[in-house]
């Protein structure tokens, strides 16, 4: 398997997980955020989060300390967010902001402004901006948060 983006929302402490798969965007995130400096907005890239990266295989992990009582033992699992690590572990960054980001981005691309992409890729990657914007503009009309997780 290869790298992926997943987004995720937070709107107080309420987490959602639940993503699609946006590897054509963690593919092409040089080329987009190339279009993003062009269009003087954030870069996509600035909204990943390397958590779950960083938590499974970073430097700062103690490789005789599994964080269980027992040797063997998996570490305690968050209750919000299921996994060894919790929300306030995780980037977050105001869903309004980037929307624009996104916004930018799907204008771009639908413009052929990378043209290395063949037409397949091209609305592959559209249908994974489409994505992002609706779950990011409905997150951002209640002032909540998202992130594009980096997932292995």
């Amino acid at each position: 398997m290869g790298m992926t983006l997943w987004l995720h929302t937070l709107e107080d402490r309420d987490y959602s997980k639940d993503s699609d798969d946006h590897s054509l965007m963690h593919t092409h995130a040089d080329a987009l955020d190339a279009l993003c400096d062009t269009a003087h907005v954030r870069k996509l890239s600035d909204y990943f989060d390397f958590t779950d990266l960083e938590m499974n295989y970073g430097e700062d992990a103690d490789p005789d300390d599994d964080d269980g009582d027992e040797e063997g033992t998996e570490p305690a699992l968050d209750p919000e967010t299921g996994y060894a690590y919790g929300i306030n572990d995780m980037n977050w960054f105001e869903a309004a902001e980037g929307l624009a980001t996104l916004q930018a981005l799907h204008d771009a691309v639908a413009g052929g402004a990378i043209e290395e992409l063949d037409d397949d890729d091209r609305d592959a990657l559209m249908e994974e901006l489409d994505d992002c914007i609706t779950t990011v503009a409905d997150t951002a009309t209640r002032s909540g948060k998202f992130h594009l997780a980096v997932i292995e």
